[in-house]
């Protein structure tokens, strides 16, 4: 479960210049979005491959030092199911009587699209057979699991969603947009500080939005609102406690083949993990 992504190069430290020639010196058209921690573009380095690059801006005090603290960790959040670092670059200037500045993080690209893309698509839907499915949510687990327990300190709150859920093109799950750990008591530039929680419950935040995600995934329904979700959860508990052909009901209908000759919703490659 804590076996380092396979095929990705050595970690490494770029400079603002590569980055600038990476994104175009981040060309609007470059420009992915705003993600949880930063403005995410699209980039290509020397070598040619693609990649991504996440802009976080920071202002504090001692922040060169701070930063320093976190590269170690930041090295380490590479994993089969996360999208995993790759590098980072770090620009520093003196404001008033702090620091600011802006981390760059270089991020592998996954260019198959979210499990919402696959599950909202009817023929990408059907392409997710019950064993695809079930290596899907085992590999949000194990990278859940990971950022929990495979570094240190362990990182919650990760901002588990399925349109977070990006598949490579063998349909292996890397969560992407996770909590990337920076210095405390920083903030993003120009925005009001977030509100904090304590780990237990972003703990608790990331198995119950694995939750989620493992209903969406069985259904094939995507959830749009709590109210959805609390129905369709009412249903799944009805059905546990009625009769298993009345959960087997709920089961996405293009799933149906694999999970009637298996006999439970487990399937054939079900796994206790």
């Amino acid at each position: 479960m804590r076996s380092a992504a396979i095929g990705l190069p050595p970690y490494r430290a770029f400079t603002l210049e590569e980055m600038e020639d990476a994104t175009n010196n981040f060309d609007p058209l470059n420009f992915i979005g705003e993600g949880s921690q930063g403005q995410l573009y699209k980039g290509w380095l020397i070598d040619g491959s693609e990649v991504m690059v996440k802009c976080v801006k920071l202002k504090q005090k001692n922040l060169p030092q701070s930063m320093i603290q976190q590269i170690e960790v930041l090295s380490k959040l590479r994993h089969l199911h996360l999208v995993s670092i790759l590098g980072h670059t770090i620009v520093t200037y003196q404001d008033h009587s702090s620091t600011a500045g802006t981390v760059f993080i270089v991020l592998e690209h996954v260019s198959n699209g979210s499990l919402r893309d696959y599950l909202a698509d009817e023929r990408k839907r059907e392409m997710l057979r019950w064993p695809q499915r079930m290596a899907i949510i085992i590999g949000v687990a194990r990278g859940i699991q990971f950022l929990h327990t495979g570094v240190a300190p362990g990182i919650f709150g990760n901002n588990v969603k399925i349109e977070n859920v990006l598949l490579d093109d063998t349909l292996t799950a890397k969560l992407s947009d996770y909590k990337i750990p920076l210095p405390s008591k920083v903030r993003a530039e120009g925005l009001s500080p977030l509100p904090t929680c304590s780990s237990e419950n972003a703990e608790k935040e990331d198995v119950y939005q694995l939750g989620v995600i493992l209903l969406q995934v069985i259904t094939g329904k995507l959830v749009t609102s709590n109210r959805a979700l609390d129905e369709l959860r009412i249903q799944v508990e009805k059905g546990l406690a009625e009769a298993p052909s009345k959960l087997q009901a709920l089961v996405d209908p293009s799933t149906r083949g694999w999970t009637s000759t298996s006999g439970n919703l487990g399937g054939p490659h079900s796994s206790s993990y």
